[in-house]
């Protein structure tokens, strides 16, 4: 009797054994199961992929599309070659002497000071996503703003003749202040991207991205509606339609690999227009924790009429980059928080056409507080070589 009851407790132990065992093997199974799934899931995650028209597209404006069957009509054009071969003895030049300094500048002083935010404001930039990104390159999304239109797509398979020289007659054209004074002009910008050929800022925003190592994934025209979202249209509506907020979402992978945003938008941004256009001042005050740059931006914010753009940026942006043509010192003086100054190369005085907005203030924080060498012209004293930079960084 007594060996029959020791049996069956054996037996007993031995089933609650297994069926822990058990639950514990299916524990596992459900968690291999779960860790295969997801490991599944990411696998079957959608790869971004560069869209192989629109670099075709943006290789042709840069000048650096090579041979082939579908354009060739283009390539073998000489107005193409013409200016393929000299816009990149341009571009070379422009590297050597100019990039690769800004380039040691932003490493040696910026990347110090201009803390690290996903987003850049650039306001009245125009087109100017080559200094963006140049002093600027770990931003995930810029946000470029000008009069200028956005503009259509060039059409290069009905592009030939006497249509090809015009186009790139006037891309060349758009490119010069740029490439030798650092800025847009924006009296040229206004023709220069306004006519039939070369149409808008999309224009050299693609021979920036292209000409900088990048490779175009989408190219979106969207506007706002009054509550500041973004609503996708064709480029036909987009050149169409009279719009107070007109723009392009081009998405793009950086030649490290990570996928990037530059939105452009044309607006007024004057205080008075902005009044009937609540959708974008809306866009405005969503943005915070933000970088922004100032570059020849004509002392618009030194103005009364820009009083939305200029705070939207003294309320929102972390560290402001600029030169004497962006805000006004006296009103960093006179805002909620306090900034730190650090400034570069030396401030005598606008040039004759913007005198009336010589700083007092901003001399006198020179004279007392001294300022690092700046080794390159930049912004409208370019060529005097008293060119004067400033970075504001926000203490609280």
């Amino acid at each position: 009797m007594k060996k029959f009851l020791v049996l069956v407790v054996l037996l007993v132990a031995c089933n609650t054994l297994e069926n822990k065992e058990d639950k514990q093997s299916a524990k596992v199974i459900v968690k291999d199961s779960l860790r295969m799934d997801s490991l599944q899931q990411a696998s079957t995650k959608p790869e971004v992929k560069s869209n192989d028209s629109l670099n075709t597209i943006a290789c042709l404006i840069a000048g650096t599309y090579t041979s082939g069957e579908i354009f060739k009509h283009v390539t073998e054009n000489k107005n193409y070659t013409d200016f393929s071969a000299n816009f990149s003895k341009r571009w070379d030049s422009f590297d050597s002497s100019r990039i690769m300094g800004l380039a040691a500048f932003r490493d040696k002083e910026l990347s110090g000071i201009v803390r690290p935010e996903p987003t850049l404001f650039y306001p009245f930039s125009g087109p100017d996503f080559l200094y963006a990104n140049l002093f600027f390159p770990n931003t995930k999304k810029f946000i470029l703003v000008g009069l200028e239109p956005v503009g259509t797509l060039p059409e290069f398979n009905k592009l030939e003749g006497d249509s090809l020289k015009r186009y790139y007659n006037q891309l060349n054209a758009s490119l010069h202040a740029i490439l030798k004074f650092s800025f847009f002009r924006t009296e040229s910008m206004s023709k220069d991207l306004k006519n039939g050929e070369v149409d808008g800022t999309i224009h050299l925003l693609f021979l920036f991205l292209s000409r900088t190592g990048n490779t175009i994934v989408s190219a979106k025209p969207y506007t706002l509606d009054s509550l500041g979202q973004r609503m996708f249209i064709s480029f036909e509506t987009l050149k169409k339609e009279k719009l107070k907020t007109e723009a392009v979402e081009i998405k793009f992978m950086a030649p490290d690999g990570t996928l990037r945003e530059l939105n452009y938008l044309s607006v007024n941004a004057t205080d008075y227009k902005l009044q009937a256009n609540p959708g974008f001042v809306i866009y405005l005050n969503s943005m915070k924790h933000f970088n922004t740059y100032l570059k020849g931006a004509s002392y618009l914010l030194h103005k009364s009429t820009f009083k939305t753009v200029r705070n939207t940026i003294l309320e929102g942006a972390t560290t402001v980059t600029q030169d004497d043509s962006g805000i006004g010192l006296h009103f960093f003086k006179e805002s909620k928080s306090e900034w730190t100054y650090y400034l570069f190369g030396d401030y005598s005085k606008p040039i004759h056409m913007f005198a009336k907005h010589y700083q007092p203030k901003l001399d006198t924080l020179y004279a007392q507080q001294g300022s690092k060498k700046l080794d390159f012209g930049i912004g409208y004293n370019y060529r005097d070589k008293n060119s004067n930079f400033m970075v504001a960084t926000r203490k609280n």
